[in-house]
C-alpha cells in the first residue's frame, strides 16, 4: 500500500496504509516537580504516575520523576509506542510480541524466568516459556482434543507452578452455576490433567501474580509456594416476580488454593481490604482501619501490624505501601516498609495549569 507523509501547520498528520495518526497541538501545559523529603534512594527508579478526571474536561494523565515532568495523554500512537518499548528490556520484548500474536494469552514470571498460555482462536491451545533470557520455546494442543476445546472456552483465571508444572485455574459455566476447574500440564509438555477445585460457595475469579495480553508480569519473580493466593467471589440470586437474577458478589477476606489438599482456603478474616500485594512469597494486606497483615504462603503463617492510624488513599507497589494524601501546596506520598515509614515526598504543581488540577489527581508509583 502506498504510504503518504503530510506535515501540516501546528501539528503532524501521518498516514501510514489505513491508518491517521495525529500530533495534538493543544496538549496540556501543566508542570510538577517532585520534591524528596528523605531517603532520597527509595525514589532513585521510581516514577509518580497520576491521572487528572472532570466531569466535562478530558482525561490527562502524567509520570513525574525527580528529573522531570512529562505528559502521557494524548500522545500519538507512534510516540506511545516508542515510549513503552523503551520500558521493556530485550526479554520482555520478545513475551510482548508472542503475547501479541495470540488471540489471548496470559504469563507468570518465575525465579527461572517468563512461562504462559495462549489461545489461538479456537484452534489451538499455545504454552510458551522464556527461561534464562533464551528463546521462546512453544508447546501447541490441538482444540480437536475435547479436554482442550473445554480449556480454551473457558474463562481463565490465571496461572501458577507447583511441582514444576504449570497450572491454569478456569471456570465452566455462568450465572449461578460456574465450576472451577484446574488443568495441569506435565514438565515435558506433552500431557495434561483436569479437575475440579471445589468450593463451599462461590468461584475463582482470578490468580494473583498473572499478568494478561500485553504486561509480562504484575509482580516480581517468585518461587513456588504451598498457598497461591486468588480471589472468590459468589452469585447472590435476585428474583423479582417470575424472573430470576444473578448478581456477583466479592466475597470478603483473602483466600488461597492449597496445592497441598487441593482446596480454597482463607488466609484472612472476613473483613474489607483496602489493597494487598505478593510480593517475596509473602501475602500483604492493609485493612481500612490502617492495619497491615503478613502471611507467608510457604507455610500459612501470619503476623498483624499497625502501620497506618487512618487510610483514604493507600496502595501497594514494589513490595512497599504508599500513602497519598491532599495538601495546600501538592500531594503528599508517604513510603512504608515492614511495617515503618522509609521516605516522604511531594508532588507539587509549578504552574497555574498544574494548580487547577491538583485537588482532582490521582497519584500511583511504579518501578522504571
Amino acid at each position: 500500500m502506498k504510504r503518504m507523509w503530510n506535515v501540516v501547520a501546528l501539528g503532524a498528520v501521518i498516514v501510514i496504509g489505513l491508518g491517521t495518526f495525529a500530533v495534538d497541538a493543544m496538549e496540556p501545559k501543566a508542570k510538577w516537580s517532585l520534591n524528596i523529603s528523605s531517603n532520597p534512594s527509595v525514589w532513585k527508579d521510581a516514577v509518580v504516575e497520576f491521572g487528572y478526571n472532570a466531569e466535562n474536561d478530558v482525561a490527562q494523565r502524567f509520570e513525574v520523576t525527580s528529573e522531570e515532568s512529562r505528559v502521557t495523554s494524548n500522545l500519538n500512537y507512534i510516540a506511545e509506542g516508542i515510549r513503552y518499548r523503551e520500558r521493556l528490556n530485550k526479554e520482555e520484548r520478545s513475551m510482548h510480541r508472542q503475547m501479541n500474536g495470540l488471540t489471548f494469552a496470559q504469563s507468570i514470571q518465575t525465579e527461572n524466568g517468563f512461562i504462559g498460555i495462549g489461545q489461538n482462536r479456537n484452534e489451538e491451545l499455545i504454552i510458551f516459556n522464556q527461561l534464562d533470557g533464551k528463546e521462546i520455546t512453544t508447546y501447541e494442543f490441538d482444540a480437536k482434543d475435547r479436554q482442550i476445546y473445554e480449556i480454551l472456552t473457558g474463562v481463565w483465571a490465571g496461572l501458577f507452578i507447583n511441582d514444576g508444572q504449570l497450572n491454569l485455574i478456569y471456570r465452566e459455566g455462568y450465572d449461578g452455576d460456574e465450576t472451577t476447574m484446574l488443568a495441569t500440564f506435565n514438565q515435558t509438555m506433552d500431557d495434561v490433567t483436569v479437575k475440579e477445585i471445589k468450593l463451599d460457595n462461590g468461584f475463582i475469579t482470578h490468580v494473583s501474580g498473572t499478568s494478561r495480553f500485553y504486561g509480562t508480569s504484575e509482580s516480581p519473580s517468585m518461587s513456588e509456594t504451598r498457598y497461591v493466593p486468588v480471589g472468590v467471589s459468589a452469585y447472590e440470586t435476585i428474583r423479582e416476580g417470575e424472573e430470576t437474577y444473578y448478581s456477583g458478589i466479592t466475597m470478603p477476606g483473602q483466600f488461597a488454593y492449597d496445592t497441598e489438599t487441593g482446596q480454597v482456603v482463607q488466609l484472612a478474616g472476613n473483613q474489607d481490604f483496602w489493597d494487598y500485594t505478593v510480593f517475596e512469597n509473602k501475602l500483604f494486606t492493609l485493612n481500612t482501619d490502617g492495619e497491615e497483615t503478613v502471611i507467608d504462603l510457604k507455610t500459612g503463617e501470619q503476623m498483624t501490624r499497625n502501620v497506618l492510624d487512618s487510610v483514604d488513599h493507600a496502595f501497594y507497589a514494589n513490595g512497599r505501601l504508599y500513602q497519598t494524601r491532599q495538601a495546600k501546596d501538592g500531594v503528599v506520598i508517604d513510603v512504608y516498609e515492614d511495617g515503618k515509614q522509609i521516605s516522604s515526598a511531594s508532588v507539587t504543581p509549578e504552574n497555574e495549569e498544574a494548580q487547577a488540577m491538583l485537588d482532582q489527581v490521582d497519584v500511583y508509583v511504579r518501578q522504571k
